[in-house]
Formats: C-alpha cells, structure tokens, sequence
C-alpha cells in the first residue's frame, strides 16, 4: 500500500510509468465513457460515502482531497506503522463522475508509482474516505504524493475539457522514530536558590513611576495638582471680594439704603437657606446680590440683580415687588415680575431669580 503526503508542491514529474492493474501506462487519465471500460481500476482499500460535500452548487465539478489520522485531524507525516485515510469533498453538477488517483513514491531505484484508482465511477456528491492505509515492509521512506483527478459532466475539475489538473496532497514517511540521545552525567544539585523578596505595592509604584510611561504620568499627575491648586486659591480669593461685584448690564443706579424706621413699627424677617434672617423693620426694606452673597455660589449670584425686590409695610400689611431685576422673582411659584406690588402673608416663599428659596415670616 502507498503513503500520501500532505503539503504544498508543484513542478513534480508526471510522465511515470504506472506500477499496478493494467492502465493505459500513464499519469495522465483518459477521458472516461459511460461504458465500464476493461482498464478500470477500484481501490483496494476500504471505501465510502460519509455526508454530502461542503462545495457550493456549480456547474463545474470540484474535489478537495486531504489526509487525515485516525481522530480525523489533518497529517503530514508518519511513522512506522501508523495508519492514515485519504478523505475526498467531492463535487459534481451532474452524476456519474469518475476519478483518478495515482502515487508518487519516493525518488528511489526501482519505484515510480501506481494508480490506486482510474476511471473509479462515483454516482453521488459527498464527502468520501478511503482507508484505512497502513505501509508496506519495504516502504520507501521521504515524501509520497497523490495526484488527484475528478471529471464530470464532460469537463475536469479545476479546469476546462481540454485540461485535466491534478490536486496533490503530500506525506512523509518515516519508518522509526529518531533514537533520543542517551542521557549525559547528571549535573550536581545547584544550591537552593534564597526564596525571593516578597515585592511590594510601593516597589511596583517606584519601577513604574521609574520608567518613560511613569515619568510622563508622574509629570501630568504634578501639572493637575498645580491646575487643582490654582482653580482652588481663586475660588477662595474671590469669595473674599465677593462684595465687588460687577453690576449687570440692565443695573446702572446706584444701590439705594432702605431707610432705617422707628423700632415700633410691625416687622418681619426673612430665612436664609444656611440659617441666617434678615431683619425686616420699617416701612421698606429692599433686598439684592450684598444680601444674599454668603449663601449663593458664585455662578448662581451673577443671577441676582443689585436691586432685586423690595418688601413694604403698610397699615400693618407687607407687600413684595420686582424692582425690574434681570432674572425676575418667583412668589409662591409664579412670577411677579412686572406686576407691581403683591400682599405677601407669614411662610409665603420667595426665590430670586429661581436659584434661592427663602421665607417670610411675621414677627
């Protein structure tokens, strides 16, 4: 029995003459008819059809050979008596179709090759193995080749009518394994190695930061804190001169002094979000952005205009009125802006421009 081989070659001879069953004493198939000619051949090995192929449908039929073990794994050498199978995806537009396979042996003095198969008459598509294979006695070693040939429907696979083209799988055979070296003086025992120091998270923090990566990140981390440091420090200086404030552009009158008025008069109180009370005595009391600085973020007291709205007292009854403020007032949830003066009565809410709540109360 032959071995084939399974990798990539091309340019090997074709011209040998066949060792086997009478043939027509060439590589190269003839076209097969439908009649069972006397110089066919079959293969010698066991045979048979496992599943349909896995080719798409195509007018012209095709075949893809492959060797594999006996777990169904791809091979490419083998070893003394090791056995193999030479599985075929065959392809065919219109049944029957015929097939050739012929062995290449090894460049050895006396041996050329033989068909396994010619002119082998195939009725379906579908995946089919041959084998299993097992060498010879004499089996020569180095590489084997089969070359394949499929044709159907009057043409060859992988080319036209005119031009047969053999697929060609490959193996190596090896009759022994290579004998392993005999074993040299054992070596003396090495003193036993000192047990590693245990490697820290601040070890780890100092190769890091030790490298280029590290030093860039250390450099960006630095420039972070600096940026951090500095955003901070305005913060906190600004707060410092919050009573500075640039009016908006619709305020260009001077903040006016709510007249202070006889103690004896009815008063109130407003609450502030962070506890604090403006005292509200008099007849009129009028509140804006320097009142309401030490509650409101800096962003949020932009909003508040210098002048914002007044509450009034008179015969015993207070009255809260928009002073034309850029952001308007909420009162108990509408806005009053434009709307002259409004009765406000003990825990009505006031938001300013809808960024503070604060609370009236009687006192």
């Amino acid at each position: 029995m032959v071995i084939s081989a399974v990798a990539v070659f091309f340019g090997r001879a074709t011209d040998v003459v066949a060792v086997g069953p009478p043939t027509d004493n060439s590589t190269i198939p003839s076209f097969p008819v439908n009649e069972r000619p006397k110089d066919e051949i079959w293969p010698q090995v066991p045979y048979m059809r496992q599943g349909v192929t896995s080719q798409p449908d195509s007018p012209q039929p095709g075949i893809i050979p492959r060797l594999t073990g006996t777990a169904g794994e791809d091979i490419s050498t083998i070893t003394g008596d090791e056995t193999w199978f030479l599985d075929l995806d065959v392809n065919m537009p219109n049944p029957p179709g015929w097939l050739y396979i012929y062995e290449y042996f090894p460049d050895v003095d006396g041996l050329q090759g033989r068909w396994i198969a010619y002119k082998w008459e195939l009725s379906h598509s579908g995946l089919w193995r041959l084998g299993p294979f097992t060498p010879e006695g004499d089996e020569a070693e180095g590489e084997h080749i089969y070359g394949i040939w499929f044709y159907s429907d009057g043409q060859w696979a992988g080319e036209g009518p005119d031009g047969p083209q053999d697929n060609r799988v490959y193996l190596i055979y090896e009759k022994s394994q290579p004998a392993e070296p005999e074993p040299g003086p054992v070596p003396p025992p090495s003193p036993p190695a000192l047990p590693p120091r245990e490697v820290t998270f601040w070890d780890k923090v100092s190769d890091f930061f030790s490298t280029p990566d590290g030093i860039a990140v250390g450099v960006l981390v630095l420039i972070g804190i600096g940026m951090l440091g500095f955003f901070l420090y305005r913060r906190y200086f600004r707060r410092l001169q919050m009573e500075y404030i640039e009016p908006l552009p619709d305020e260009t009158e001077p903040e006016e002094v709510s007249p202070v008025m006889p103690a004896t008069l009815a008063g109130a109180r407003i609450a502030l979000p962070n506890g604090t009370e403006i005292q509200l005595t008099g007849n009129s009391r009028i509140i804006g952005r320097g009142d309401l600085a030490r509650v409101l973020e800096l962003n949020d007291l932009g909003l508040i205009s210098r002048r914002h709205f007044e509450i009034k007292s008179q015969d015993g009854q207070f009255h809260i009125e928009d002073l034309g403020s850029t952001n308007g007032t909420v009162f108990n949830g509408t806005d009053i802006r434009g709307k002259g003066p409004v009765v406000i009565n003990d825990d009505d809410i006031i938001e300013p421009a809808g960024v503070i709540s604060l609370k009236f109360y009687l006192l």
